[in-house]
């Protein structure tokens, strides 16, 4: 019988295919492989998106770290300037009049502040009263005694700095007493308006968008695209985010200015992930290539075990 089977077999067409397990297996391992091949590709692409939102991260970070220096700067040029103000003869013996009126005292503050050239000069009573102001109108008539920088002052002998939120205003500023003999007779401010020229000159320094929003809106921002992103001003939690807007994806950093009152002040930064995004294309297309190439070589071996097979 066995011989039989034998010569039946080999009767049998030569074109006849038979079972090819060697072609599974082949398949079945390029499937893996392709699929580990595209997991890897996957996992590394996560990676450099995950590093390029760092690397902006840090931009975002060394911006407001720029940010704090010009604050620091501006406030000790601040309380300099107040400390040589209030030996000005001219305003303290006008102060130290008995009824002298607001008109007066505000053209000397803004004779010193055209000397200055920029920001504002304001005089408090000892109460905290504003009696009057060279560029600040906003603050003419104000109660301020419940201000912390104010009550700071009346319980200092030196110049104190801190800052105001009045209107949509963050104002920095230093505050100094003005004495006659021993006698506390007013305060004299020297202001600053954190306005959009600095955080122009700011954003233009380092590459990064910046704005300071109160409340729910912006007071004041470096670049038009950085008020067009309306949801940054009306969102009150700070730290860092990714959002993407209008198929740009962006990274963005909301800090709260500690002690600047009830309405909750941010600088709030934004930055595209763009530019860098761009830097590492050609990577990004590079590391597909792995699985690519696995899928080539593998339909390589099945055809080339078909042609032996054949």
């Amino acid at each position: 019988m066995s011989t039989r089977g034998t010569m039946v077999d080999a009767l049998r067409p030569m074109g006849e295919p038979k079972p090819q397990r060697s072609v599974v297996l082949l398949v079945a391992l390029l499937v893996l492989m392709v699929g580990v091949a595209a997991l890897g590709s996957f996992v590394m692409l996560r990676q450099l998106d995950t590093a390029i939102a760092a690397e902006n991260r840090g931009r975002l970070d060394a911006a407001k770290g720029v940010f704090d220096l010009i604050r620091t700067r501006s406030l000790e040029e601040m309380r300099g300037v107040g400390r040589i103000l209030v030996e000005d003869p001219r305003l303290k013996s006008t102060l130290a009049t008995e009824g002298m009126d607001e008109a007066t005292v505000a053209d000397i503050l803004r004779d010193l502040g055209r000397l200055r050239g920029s920001g504002m000069l304001v005089v408090l009573t000892p109460e905290g009263r504003v009696f009057a102001e060279a560029g600040a109108p906003e603050l003419r008539g104000l109660d301020l005694s419940a201000s912390s920088v104010v009550k700071k002052a009346q319980q200092a002998n030196e110049a104190v700095v801190g800052s105001w939120v009045i209107g949509n205003k963050i104002i920095d500023l230093s505050i100094i007493a003005i004495r006659f003999d021993t006698n506390v007779i007013s305060y004299l401010v020297v202001g600053q308006t954190i306005d959009q020229p600095l955080l122009k000159a700011l954003g233009s320094a380092t590459g990064v968008g910046v704005g300071i929003a109160i409340g729910n809106e912006w007071t004041f921002v470096s670049d038009d695209q950085l008020r067009a992103m309306t949801q940054l001003a009306q969102n009150p939690a700070a730290g860092p985010s990714l959002f993407e807007l209008g198929g740009t994806r962006y990274v963005a950093n909301a800090v709260e200015l500690e002690q600047m009152g009830q309405s909750r002040p941010r600088l709030v930064l934004v930055q595209s992930l763009a530019p860098t995004g761009a830097t590492f294309s050609l990577f990004k297309w590079l590391l597909w290539l792995s699985p690519v190439l696995v899928l080539i070589g593998m339909v390589l071996a099945i055809s080339r075990s078909n042609y032996r097979a054949s």
